[in-house]
């Protein structure tokens, strides 16, 4: 462990001042806290810190913190939740870095493997058992619907390894950190055939339990300092930009693409998703000792510092990777798992929403969208899922569509599929909250928005700024075009309940409280459409056929994954057959 003398603004004559030794990796992800040091703004904040560079990693720096070496560490996610799992004394006390860790599958540069699913039954390298290497790459089976059995293991200890490895075929592939191996790639040393990104944030703060109850004040300081270094880090983009490209080597465009999809915001907030979607995956690779032990995500958490959240992952067809290993099941048992297709023949499998593209071809033809020039015919879709819509309205009609999806790894997969049906040309895919990439977005500039099923996620407030900024964005006579679900009834406990928790849904409006949404947001109401009759019958079909289909389903995905959509399916189809919850089409004009 190297301590950075130059980044130390140690002052042990000053007893007013609090001391934390705070440790983490020297990539990338932590230039920050240098910042910070650098700027006094910890000093600040009345709190001194010693920052230490442990470039072995988590399960170093998680020693080192229960030796008491160190009492802050900056590490992965899933190495610290691994080690609470297995019943150490340190807890979690924020999140550091809340976008996913991008990692790169990589071979030889001649080798014959072209794709992942090449991959199935092959040796991986890693570099240690339980390290992001060996834990990816059982995600990466299980994401696939491979069975954990499906991949081998040799341990190679280091990157440098890894790399010789894939070139004297020692292994097939590896994984490990995109823009780490970026220069290697650019050498033509290895070859990426694929990428996997971690389904939850992907650096936490953490620190021994005594420690945080005796210092909490020192620590909620140095999570206020550290905001305010991130914000220098953000703010100043150019400045940052090129000290990630000095000092990791990376050019200043890789270092761009990098800081421009990197969300560094420190929190003393986690997200309650994040830590079950780990320990699932935990699970899923066997490193967790007692596996049969049911764990609560406050047992992660320091309560009297720390807060958990809910967000769109706990929902119950988003906290484990269901819809990812169905399409890859579906497109294996097609013939298409890999290589180029045609956005049609992916229509059986990434038509999530009611009525398929019989409902698309509605919003076409209602918003005139086939009547416009076609270079400048771009539409936004609110909540993209897998891209299934996206690549319909391209395909078929030409447009060109901004597919805007919350979550990574949905987002991630269907970038993939758009490449592969050749339609990158004409749907975009970003990742993130469309209120925030809506602040990035020109102004008058699309001829729709459109949105399946996705506005029900946000809260009210949320939605007065998701109508205030599609208004903004939208050229004058563009239309506002939704599909979402709606109040009818007085709400009981059980379907609140499932609104809730299997919905992710907190705040559901009559159709009259949508109209007057809208209006506040300058919109003309052009046609409201009750859709509940509809789809009271479609989800009750759905769920009627899915049970019917249960033999063919279980070959093809097993049971858990059956049970658990058949049990989101059976919620869904409850909460409409009680006809409390209906469902609405609205078109608006600006």
């Amino acid at each position: 462990m190297n301590k950075d003398d130059n980044n130390n603004n140690n002052n042990n004559n000053n007893n007013n001042i609090g001391i934390i030794r705070v440790a983490g990796v020297p990539e990338h992800f932590n230039e920050p806290w240098k910042i910070g040091l650098e700027e006094n703004l910890f000093k600040k904040q009345g709190i001194d810190i010693e920052w230490y560079s442990v470039k072995e990693g988590t399960g170093a720096m998680i020693n080192k913190l229960k030796s008491n070496e160190v009492d802050v560490i900056v590490a992965l996610t899933e190495g610290l939740i691994n080690d609470i799992a297995n019943g150490s004394d340190i807890r979690l006390i924020g999140t550091y870095v809340q976008s996913p860790l991008v990692w790169s599958v990589s071979t030889a540069p001649n080798s014959i493997y072209n794709s992942i699913e090449d991959l199935k039954g092959e040796t991986f390298g890693i570099s240690r058992y339980q390290s992001g290497s060996h834990l990816m790459s059982c995600v990466l089976a299980n994401q696939y619907g491979w069975k954990q059995s499906d991949i081998q293991f040799i341990v190679k200890h280091n990157f440098e390894n890894l790399r010789k490895s894939v070139n004297d075929n020692t292994i097939t592939a590896f994984i490990w950190e995109y823009f780490m191996q970026k220069p290697y790639y650019d050498k033509g040393e290895i070859r990426p055939i694929g990428q996997i990104i971690t389904p939850w944030p992907c650096f936490m703060i953490a620190s021994r339990k005594n420690f945080i109850y005796q210092h909490s004040n020192d620590l909620n300081n140095m999570l206020i300092a550290l905001e305010n270094a991130c914000l220098l880090f953000r703010n100043n983009s150019l400045d940052s930009i090129k000290r990630i490209s000095i000092n990791y080597g990376l050019t200043e465009q890789d270092a761009k693409e990098w800081f421009d999809k990197v969300v560094i915001i420190p929190t003393n907030t986690i997200s309650e998703s994040a830590i079950e979607t780990t320990l699932d995956a935990l699970k899923t690779a066997d490193l967790i000792n007692n596996e049969n032990n049911k764990f609560d995500p406050i047992e992660f958490i320091e309560r009297t510092f720390s807060k958990l959240t809910v967000d769109i992952k706990s929902m119950r067809l988003y906290n484990k990777p269901e819809l990812l290993i169905t399409l890859r099941n579906n497109l294996r048992v097609a013939g298409i798992s890999k290589g180029s297709m045609s956005y049609i023949d992916l229509l059986p499998f990434d038509q999530n929403h009611y009525y398929g593209t019989q409902v698309l071809d509605i919003a076409v033809n209602e918003l005139q969208l086939n009547q416009h020039d076609k270079d400048s015919n771009w539409i936004i879709q609110i909540g993209s899922n897998l891209g299934g819509c996206a690549r319909y309205l391209a395909g078929k009609y030409h447009l060109q569509v901004l597919a805007v999806e919350l979550q990574h790894d949905l987002s991630q997969t269907a970038s993939e599929l758009t490449d592969r049906c050749h339609l990158s040309d004409l749907v975009h895919h970003i990742t993130g909250n469309f209120l925030n990439v809506a602040e990035h977005l020109q102004q008058n500039f699309y001829n729709a928005i459109v949105s399946w099923i996705t506005i029900l996620h946000f809260n009210q407030q949320e939605r007065i700024r998701l109508m205030n900024q599609s208004y903004r964005l939208l050229k004058q006579n563009g239309f506002f075009y939704l599909e979402d679900f709606i109040r009818i009834g007085n709400i009981n406990n059980e379907e609140s309940q499932i609104l809730e928790h299997d919905i992710y849904c907190k705040y559901l409006p009559t159709i009259d409280e949508y109209k007057s949404l809208l209006i506040q947001g300058k919109f003309q109401i052009i046609k409201i459409v009750d859709l509940s009759d509809d789809w009271r019958i479609f989800t009750s079909e759905r769920l009627e056929k899915f049970r019917q289909n249960k033999d063919d389903l279980l070959k093809i995905h097993g049971e858990d994954i059956y049970n658990r959509l058949e049990y989101f399916y059976a919620s869904v189809s409850k909460l409409f057959m009680g006809k409390n919850v209906g469902g609405v089409r609205i078109i608006a004009k600006k």
